[in-house]
Formats: C-alpha cells, structure tokens, sequence
C-alpha cells in the first residue's frame, strides 16, 4: 500500500512534470499543474497518513519545480491546484474500502458542508488555469472564506453525500 502510494500519487507526478517540462522547454512553452490533497498543508487525519505525506511531498516538488524554471529561464508556468474536499468514492466508501460505516458522523458532517463534486471544482480549476499568467501559483476552490461561509449557512444548505440510493 506504501509503495503504491508513492508510486502514484509522488513519482507520477514527478515523472508526469518532468515529461512534460522537457517537451513544454522543446515547444517554447506550456503549464504543468500538479493537484495537493489532504496533508499537503500539513493536516493530519487517522488513516491519511501514507496519502498526506505523498501530497505533502508533491507541493515540496511542484514549488521547488516552478523556481527551477525560473532559473533556468523556462517559458513553462508552474502552478498548484487545491481542489479541497471533492466526493468521490474515496470519501463515501471510507477511504476506497467497501464500508463507509467507518467515518464518524463528525467526520460526514464536515464533508457535507465543504465537500463538492469533482465537475464543480474542475469547472472552477480549469477556468483560473487557462487565465493563470504567475508561476508557483496556488488555485485554491475550498479557501477559507468559502470554507467559513460554508460552516455559517450549514443550517440551511443540508447536503449528505452519504445517503443510500
């Protein structure tokens, strides 16, 4: 499980950036965005722990990767994306495993308020990406201002993303 998480969510997106910043260097240009998750900002959850020190490890990499090509003159913008709390499977199914029993009520509640779909927050990302001109740039959908209002109007915008069909 360890060497799968960094396999995919640390060396993929070090060998993907690598790709792809030799053939944006070859082409004149481009932008390479790479997606933090949960413990990129060094928060903690139980069972997260192998997932939050790959995406701990990604924002090291992608910051480093954006001064990098500053130095080196690159026509190549670097960007991170927070995308916050998407609901997929991940969450629902207690982190992938087959019984969502296994999150709290606490831990649903929270998701319920901050949590969005992934075309919601692709639609936002994708739109701040093809207007981007800074290098090392954070795109930031769940920001705390969001994230406040959300806990606010909690009351009156019941979600639950974890309802039987």
């Amino acid at each position: 499980e360890i060497d799968f998480l960094i396999s995919v969510d640390l060396k993929g997106t070090i060998n993907g950036s690598t790709v792809a910043m030799r053939h944006m260097i070859k082409q004149g240009g481009g932008a390479i965005y790479n997606v933090e998750g949960f413990g990129s900002n060094d928060a903690y959850q139980e069972f997260l722990v192998m997932y939050g020190t790959t995406k701990r490890a990604v924002t090291y990499f992608t910051t480093a990767l954006a001064k990098e090509a500053e130095i080196a003159g690159a026509n190549v913008i670097v960007g991170k994306l927070s995308p916050g709390i998407m609901i997929t499977e991940f969450l629902t199914s207690s982190n992938g495993k087959d019984d969502s029993s296994q999150l709290s009520e606490k831990v649903k509640k929270v998701y319920n308020i901050l949590g969005d779909y992934p075309d919601i927050i692709a639609e936002f990302l994708v739109d701040k990406m093809l207007t981007n001109t800074k290098n090392d740039v954070r795109i930031n959908w769940l920001t705390n201002g969001k994230a406040a209002l959300r806990f606010m109007t909690a009351g009156f915008n019941k979600r639950d993303f974890f309802k039987e069909n």
